[in-house]
């Protein structure tokens, strides 16, 4: 199976595609925590240093981290997991915000936040209301957090297995989230394999049937929606190259190859010296003699 560049990393689908790479989340911002969190070197690991003794203390204050980009326009899909290394007290919540949310308030507890809480596995929507959700979570659990911006929907994991819907009515311009009051976690925005089946496995790494079925039929309609998306974007500008090689890509997983053929050609035809496309075309054709 084709791969992006990306290796493991799932496939961004651009509805304008204007530019070659995006700038996506890679780590935690520095310079936008409290001074009771560290992060280390790469930005992926965050330590929660202040008093969590006691964690229905009021006093004890909950701080939250954002990431150092927010998910931009151009990325449709977007997907990052969370391991939880140490959380013997204490309570940790992962979610999605907009810039103007506080770091003084757990994800989810206020306007423009939304997050998902280890204590009760529920679900907080811009309210200290919450709503049930999933399962609490704890130490040596992976939560993964996915962003489908093409149907307005957020869904979490826990431990490779979806949770289901959380959030209906998403919006743009969001940055990855975690808010602590103890606790120790380390993330995984892309840079190695997710333990998410959608994202990580292909159909032989799923041994049961049943659940290959699901993630293998999950990953069917989110490619159907992009060649969808794809479509009405080559309808406005047809000679795009990016959009061909998606819709290329795509049609490849699917194993369309008809019309893997034919986008491969037509990227040919704006672009001849193409390196993808020639690529593809000479594997395809080495395949049939």
């Amino acid at each position: 199976m084709y791969r992006n560049s990306k290796g493991y990393f799932h496939m961004f689908i651009d509805l304008q595609v204007n530019k070659y790479r995006m700038d996506l989340p890679t780590a935690w911002d520095f310079n936008d925590k409290s001074t009771l969190l560290i992060v280390d070197a790469n930005g992926l690991s965050v330590n929660y240093v202040g008093c969590a003794e006691n964690i229905e203390d009021e006093n004890i204050e909950d701080v939250v981290i954002r990431a150092n980009i927010p998910i931009p326009s151009e990325c449709k899909l977007f997907y990052f997991e969370i391991d939880i290394v140490d959380m013997e007290k204490g309570i940790i919540a992962i979610g999605f915000c907009t810039n103007s949310a506080k770091l003084s308030m757990m994800p989810g507890c206020e306007a423009d936040s939304w997050g998902y809480h280890s204590d009760d596995g529920d679900f907080f929507n811009c309210s200290f209301m919450n709503e049930p959700y999933g399962p609490g979570f704890k130490a040596k659990d992976t939560i993964g957090c996915y962003l489908n911006f093409i149907n307005k929907t957020a869904f979490y994991t826990k431990n490779g297995v979806n949770l289901g819907i959380a959030l209906r009515d998403l919006k743009d311009n969001l940055f990855p989230c975690i808010g602590l009051r103890g606790g120790f976690i380390e993330t995984n925005f892309g840079h190695k394999k997710f333990k998410y089946a959608g994202l990580a496995m292909t159909n032989d790494d799923i041994g049961d049937e049943l659940i290959k079925d699901k993630w293998v039929n999950q990953y069917k309609n989110i490619l159907v929606d992009n060649l969808e998306v794809l479509a009405n974007s080559l309808e406005i500008k047809p000679d795009d190259t990016l959009a061909l090689r998606y819709r290329a890509e795509t049609h490849l997983m699917l194993k369309k190859y008809d019309e893997l053929y034919d986008d491969i050609n037509n990227l040919l035809k704006v672009d001849e010296n193409n390196e993808w496309a020639l690529e593809t075309r000479n594997v395809i054709e080495y395949r049939s003699v």
